[in-house]
């Protein structure tokens, strides 16, 4: 949506009108099928990359599909790595990568742009235009303050046609849910009338309430109610926590296993909500 508001607030070439491409290279690699072209003089390409999950080898795989881009379209390359969310952030991530020689010669360098939302103000994102407001609740905001940002950016994306504002308001609705638990992020949305009125917003709904119910059937069905309830209360906590804390490890998988306290599992999906929790280890550590 609106691919000059992401060049004009992340990008940090020069700037000129803005055009959606075809990268040209995902049958070599996984990556992004467009690609932003900045039509300044001379022109060049923006990849902007969003990344909720932390992965030890993304700089490499940046430089990768830098090189590629410039390859395939003989034009300069800024990448633009967008972090989510804190489970994402590595400190390898520091805007350059080298390559050595065991003896120490350099062989490549290459920079990029590094944007840790949680480090911005959401009213970057607000004042950038309606097509960046989603990001705003991932930005420096508490929990408190959410009430008001929703209230805010509906400000902006009301006033959109109908059809886009349901786009962005289910963005935004998809976009909360790295952040916040699903509960919060529909108690906060379920005002907004263009949530309402979403057909997708609505079907993510009835999805997750179906589930739920089929779920339970058929835990009631096979194992009883306490163990339905054990089951019930283990995936719940599993949802919101992976939300938190990113996938589950077959480790972390093992210890949830090993609780047979549905009360215990649910005290664990209580302190998901604090923000002094802010990985696996120390929800499980919890008292």
């Amino acid at each position: 949506e609106d691919p000059t508001q992401w060049v004009d607030l992340l990008g940090d070439g020069p700037r000129g009108p803005v055009e959606v491409i075809e990268s040209e290279a995902t049958g070599v690699t996984a990556i992004s099928d467009k690609v932003l072209k900045v039509l300044s003089d001379p022109p060049y390409l923006v990849n902007i990359e969003l990344q909720s999950s932390h992965e030890t080898s993304l700089v490499r795989t940046l430089w990768m599909r830098q090189v590629l881009l410039d390859h395939r379209h003989d034009l300069p390359v800024s990448t633009v790595l967008v972090l989510l969310r804190k489970a994402a952030n590595s400190p390898s991530f520091t805007g350059a990568y080298e390559r050595h020689l065991p003896d120490g010669k350099l062989t490549n360098r290459y920079h990029y742009t590094v944007v840790r939302l949680w480090e911005w103000k959401p009213e970057a994102f607000l004042e950038s235009g309606p097509a960046l407001a989603p990001l705003a609740p991932l930005a420096d905001v508490d929990k408190a303050g959410l009430p008001d940002l929703i209230r805010r950016m509906a400000e902006r994306i009301n006033h959109e046609p109908t059809i886009r504002a349901h786009k962005l308001w289910t963005a935004t609705f998809l976009l909360m849910g790295l952040r916040y638990p699903a509960e919060l992020t529909a108690r906060l949305l379920e005002g907004v009338a263009s949530m309402r009125e979403s057909t997708t917003y609505q079907m993510i709904l009835r999805e997750g309430r179906e589930e739920g119910r089929q779920e339970g059937r058929q835990e009631g069905r096979q194992e009883g109610r306490q163990e339905g309830r054990l089951k019930e209360a283990r995936h719940f906590l599993l949802r919101l926590a992976e939300k938190r804390y990113g996938a589950a490890t077959p480790g972390i998988m093992a210890e949830l296993e090993a609780i047979e306290d549905p009360e215990r599992l649910e005290s664990l999906g209580d302190r998901t909500l604090e923000p002094g929790v802010t990985t696996w280890d120390q929800l499980l550590q919890s008292p």
